[in-house]
């Protein structure tokens, strides 16, 4: 896998990083202990198309949807 770089509205609570792999985009969102990975076809989009589309709003549900996995994550630590 061929890291390209970190992108835009990377923080260190969350960390953005897009790579390239078997003719394939990988966004990858990090927290400390969770990770979204996003593949998408480089037939359809630009390396720059994909920066463009990493913005604010999607970044808002990318957070969302780790506070839902945490949640899920605690409810299951908790039946242990």
């Amino acid at each position: 896998m061929y890291f390209i770089g970190e992108l835009k509205g990377s923080s260190p609570d969350l960390k953005i990083s897009l790579y390239k792999w078997n003719s394939k985009f990988f966004v990858k969102f990090e927290t400390p202990d969770l990770e979204q990975v996003y593949k998408i076809s480089e037939m359809d989009v630009s390396e720059d198309e994909i920066r463009e589309m990493v913005n604010e709003e999607f970044i808002e549900k990318i957070i969302t949807r780790f506070k839902e996995m945490y949640q899920d994550l605690g409810e299951l630590m908790g039946d242990y």
